[in-house]
């Protein structure tokens, strides 16, 4: 790595923090190098400071400070008051190779990416200069030499291939506290913890809960609702009538209602005009009992209600 370009970065440094440290006047012990590192922890913010400049504003500062912190440390270990060379000179030196390689490695675009669009973005200042407007693709490929598709493959590179902070503040106003995790919604809700949690408990609670029905309403229920059968071929399968076939089904449902209700907020409570009040009573304090929010989450795993079947023992709720 050149020294050239790092020669005027410290200019602006008190003289005490160019002077060749004399404390060190040969092998020093751990402690000296560490106590080297935490006087002139200054350089790694001065640094930063000047190569921040150049860099996009999604670009972590912190993690920068992070990486000329681990640049600092190594120059005290490496650093031999013999050559002459003041500490702060050759530290800022270590300290800038430092966060430089940091910014490489955590960057997903290939140099040459990097490098074209350098090109790209002086090429479209020079271009607005002189027509005194934004150009186009086209006036960008035709200034470079490339063709139009060029250009808008590297632009599209360019985005796919910049990492941003989601707990970093996007305000335009400084002091603003909106995250960039605040602007962006998850439409799918397996990638949210909580939301997916709830969704998983919501279905081990409905497998449980239709699990423990009695076995003709729990086969019009499925066969209805998840098999999508119409309730007169439910009737002549079980040899009722559609009507029969329908107070089943409501039976069914208010008794997955009253169960849910004791388990889930804001269900609504089933009508006090509906039939068998005691045994949906039964049925509720049966799968309360036969189930614990951990055993419901595990039924997620298990196969789907079947419609028919040799069921476990359950409370009646049919007429």
């Amino acid at each position: 790595m050149s020294t050239v370009t790092t020669t005027a970065e410290v200019t602006n440094v008190d003289a005490d923090q160019v002077a060749v440290d004399t404390t060190l006047t040969g092998p020093a012990d751990l402690q000296d190098r560490n106590a080297l590192a935490e006087r002139n922890l200054h350089l790694v913010d001065h640094v930063v400071h000047q190569l921040a400049a150049g860099f996009p504003r999604h670009v972590d500062r912190d993690e920068l400070r992070g990486a000329g912190a681990a640049g600092l440390v190594d120059a005290a270990h490496r650093y031999d008051p013999s050559t002459g060379v003041p500490f702060a000179r050759y530290a800022s030196i270590r300290i800038r190779g430092a966060v430089l390689d940091a910014t490489r490695t955590r960057d997903w675009a290939t140099r040459r990416l990097r490098r074209d669009l350098r090109a790209i973005e002086h090429a479209t200042s020079d271009l607005e200069d002189r027509l005194r407007r934004s150009p186009d693709d086209a006036e960008v490929a035709a200034e470079l030499g490339m063709d139009t598709d060029t250009v808008r493959d590297r632009r599209a590179a360019a985005l796919t291939s910049t990492l941003l902070t989601l707990d970093r503040p996007v305000g335009e106003q400084h002091g603003d506290t909106d995250l960039l995790s605040d602007r962006i919604v998850e439409e799918d809700q397996s990638w949210l913890p909580e939301a997916n949690f709830e969704h998983q408990e919501l279905v081990g609670t409905l497998r449980t809960a239709i699990a423990h029905l009695p076995e003709l309403p729990r086969r019009v229920l499925v066969e209805h609702h998840f098999e999508g059968r119409l309730l007169r071929a439910i009737a002549d399968d079980l040899g009722v009538t559609e009507a029969r076939a329908s107070q089943l089904r409501h039976e069914a449902l208010h008794a997955l209602q009253a169960y849910f209700g004791t388990t889930f907020d804001g269900v609504p409570e089933v009508p006090e005009s509906a039939p068998g009040k005691r045994r949906r009573s039964a049925y509720v304090a049966q799968v309360s009992a036969a189930s614990t929010w951990r055993s419901r989450l595990e039924d997620i795993e298990q196969p789907a209600p079947e419609a028919a079947g040799t069921p476990r023992r359950r409370v009646e709720l049919s007429a």
